[in-house]
């Protein structure tokens, strides 16, 4: 693949002067077929972007009835229904031709604050709506853009109906939203997307290659020439070079077992490629549709090579877990039965064979025996809470909320917390920070609870894998491992309590064990 890319990229130069490369197929035409509709309208500011308004064209299909309909979101909206892109004329041949679902069509602007004198300029929200790794554009999109198309028309609540694409940062914009809410969109249509350093979004390969697959489906197109040049191979802009930025993402989507597609072609950083393929993006998003069968679901599996000679499982998902996303919410009587253990994660608490208990809050780290406080230490973290003891209840884990690196204690001969290390280095999207408890299993790895789900370190410090949380887009809380032969994971999101059967254990409270060196 890399070899046939540089390839491409040498010989570019001569090809594009003597042939356009990209011409626009019969389903970018108009043709004798039905045609939808388009609506421009604007969307009212709201929360997420205070002051600012959005355009917003809706296409509907045509003759839509009254039933909810599937949906595709575009950022950069106007950029495609005109020039070459003709998403509506698109839409309307591939849904006579039934390789699309009759769907809406929902195109929205970047939004703009006005100004508010004639001699100050306005503020230009499109770099500060996509190009970001959180989650205020998806909000922004379920509670205020979708509820505002809904009041023309229904919508289906399927997310296997649900797809969203974008170009450039727009195509930042939409990758990030659907891995924000895979239960809102699972169908990614990214064309030369910005994946390079400039917010972020050049840390999106490793947190993919790290974390529980999710259900997405994802097609991806480059230009071999995008900000490279015949003087400058390495790039002509500081943030990095967008076919190895888009390259390092399809590789770890490719890694990681997702349903996905790059092609890469012969051009820069336009949509001449993107707006001929944009048909066949489409179908191939979209190709488990049939009239008959009506939409296809879009689920995880593990790659390929999973069981080649050569797969490395070591920090591998699928070593630790036996199935993705196999959360089990337990109810009020499935409480009552692990109801010490509900109580301990609440407390962030750890308990050592000797019946010392350990804590972290309000600045201290305390132990005790029988709740008769023993003494006590200044915690290293900046905002305390949970506590976790290794397998041989040597070290302490001190959770830190505040910051992402957690911190390691020894544990003296008397049982004092002392040479403290921030040892561990948790993974961020953007605004999130720390962890709220930890957990260790047998072989050292610690499981702390945090915003994007539950993080696993290695022993040495490093995280290698990501448990998505239970809700979608929703922290985790609190973490414990429980059960009979002590290899279930119980956790808290959203005030509820779930639990999944884990490949790893955790070392009984009255068998304390020396787990094996680290990896190094």
């Amino acid at each position: 693949m890399r070899a046939a890319f540089l390839a491409v990229a040498l010989l570019l130069p001569f090809a594009a002067k003597t042939q356009e490369p990209y011409p626009l197929t019969p389903d970018s035409e108009v043709q004798n077929v039905p045609h939808g509709t388009v609506e421009k309208t604007t969307l009212p500011p709201g929360q997420f972007y205070p002051g600012t308004p959005h355009t917003v064209s809706i296409y509907l299909p045509p003759n839509a009835g009254a039933e909810p309909l599937p949906y595709m979101v575009f950022l950069d909206g106007s950029g495609y229904l005109g020039g070459r892109m003709r998403a509506a004329t698109v839409f309307d041949n591939l849904i006579a031709k039934h390789q699309l679902p009759p769907m809406v069509g929902i195109f929205i602007d970047p939004g703009v604050l006005p100004a508010i004198r004639p001699d100050a300029q306005n503020r230009y929200e499109r770099v500060f709506e996509y190009d970001s790794l959180s989650n205020r554009y998806a909000n922004f999109l379920m509670q205020e853009v979708i509820p505002f198309v809904e009041k023309r028309h229904a919508l289906s609540k399927d997310p296997n109906a649900h797809a969203i694409g974008g170009t450039s940062t727009g195509a930042v914009g939409a990758f990030v939203a659907a891995w924000h809410r895979p239960d809102q969109f699972r169908r990614v249509l990214s064309l030369i997307g910005t994946y390079v350093a400039m917010k972020g979004a050049d840390t999106l390969p490793e947190l993919v290659r790290k974390t529980e697959p999710k259900p997405i489906r994802i097609w991806m197109q480059d230009g071999a020439n995008d900000h490279i040049t015949a003087d400058e191979p390495y790039g002509t802009f500081y943030a990095g070079t967008w076919p190895r930025a888009n390259q390092l993402l399809f590789d770890a989507l490719q890694f990681s077992g997702y349903d996905a597609k790059l092609t890469i072609g012969t051009g820069g950083h336009d949509t001449r490629q993107g707006s001929a393929e944009l048909p066949d993006a489409l179908r191939w998003l979209w190709r488990d549709y049939s009239p008959e069968k009506g939409i296809g679901k879009i689920e995880v599996h593990p790659p390929a090579a999973l069981n080649t000679a050569g797969f490395d499982k070591r920090g591998s998902i699928w070593a630790t877990v036996d199935a993705v996303g196999n959360w089990e919410e337990l109810g009020d009587a499935d409480i009552t039965d692990v109801r010490e253990l509900n109580t301990m994660m609440l407390a962030g608490v750890a308990i050592a064979k000797s019946t010392r208990m350990y804590t972290n809050a309000g600045g201290f780290v305390r132990w005790g025996v029988n709740g008769v406080k023993q003494g006590q230490v200044p915690s290293p973290a900046k905002e305390t809470f949970g506590v976790a003891l290794s397998p041989d209840q040597a070290m302490l884990v001190v959770s830190d909320t505040k910051d992402r690196h957690q911190w390691s204690m020894q544990l003296d001969k008397d049982g004092v917390p002392t040479n403290p290390e921030p040892f561990y280095r948790l993974e961020v999207l953007d605004d999130e920070t720390g962890a709220t408890g930890a957990a260790f299993d047998s072989i050292g790895q610690v499981y702390f609870a945090t915003k994007i789900g539950v993080q696993i370190a290695e022993a040495n410090g490093r995280v290698a894998m990501i448990l998505n949380s239970p809700i979608p887009d929703q922290p985790v809380t609190h973490i414990a491992f429980g059960g009979v032969d002590h290899d279930w994971l119980y956790v808290r999101a959203d005030g509820k309590l779930f639990r999944r059967k884990m490949k790893t254990h955790a070392i009984p409270v009255d068998k304390p064990e020396k787990p094996p060196q680290p990896p190094l």
